[in-house]
């Protein structure tokens, strides 16, 4: 399966690290330096204490970068929880019969057992993603797997369910080469998580897209 908008990269958040450090670190070191020239053409400090300030500027700027390196990290992971469906949610129900049927190869057997359990738990996303699946990767009826993508978002799914739909939604056109339609797809992705790397990734796939068509 190709990388999808929602892999990491370790390489991607060690430089925007860096990226964060000077960004931040550059603009306080100058603004505290120049904070500590003013106090010292004001003649409200004398040279030794100037000095002593200008030392101390350093560990002072690691130690905001630090704080809000922190502080956003923990909204990030906030945010994490809320995409991935973290908390208070019940848990997905078990589909072990319909799995244990696709894991010996009998996917139209598989495939009609969780239709069968759909009539019985209609509101069972869960389910309808794994049915989806079998259909487009095993059965390849890949009109069957958008229709039931497309019916876990005009439902009621939990955040983690409808990004999970919503990946293999583009991940189902790239593979059939539905070029408009991934593309549609991924505006979408990057429109509603903005600011998430998550959401950047799916902007970079779609310039990336554009650019092949120039």
């Amino acid at each position: 399966m190709s990388k999808g908008p929602l892999s990491s990269v370790d390489a991607a958040e060690r430089a925007q690290r860096i990226k964060f450090i000077l960004l931040l670190g550059i603009p306080a070191v100058f603004l505290l330096s120049l904070l500590d020239f003013g106090l010292l053409a004001k003649g409200r400090i004398g040279p030794g204490l100037f000095l002593v300030l200008l030392i101390f500027n350093l560990p002072i700027t690691a130690l905001i970068i630090f704080l809000m390196w922190q502080l956003i990290g923990g909204a990030s992971r906030g945010l994490t929880q809320v995409l991935y469906g973290a908390g208070n949610l019940p848990p997905e129900r078990q589909h072990s019969s319909q799995e244990s049927l696709v894991a010996r190869g009998f996917y139209p057997e598989a495939a009609e057992a969780f239709r069968a359990h759909l009539l019985e738990f209609p509101d069972d996303h869960a389910a309808r993603i794994k049915l989806a699946a079998v259909m487009h990767q095993h059965l390849k009826d890949s009109a069957a797997a958008e229709r039931l993508y497309l019916e876990v978002r005009s439902g009621q799914p939990t955040p983690k369910q409808e990004i999970m739909a919503t990946n293999m939604l583009i991940e189902l056109y790239r593979s059939t080469g539905q070029r408009g339609r991934l593309m549609t797809e991924l505006a979408r992705f990057a429109a509603k998580y903005q600011g998430t790397r998550a959401g950047e990734d799916a902007g970079r796939a779609l310039r990336e897209l554009k650019e092949k068509a120039d």
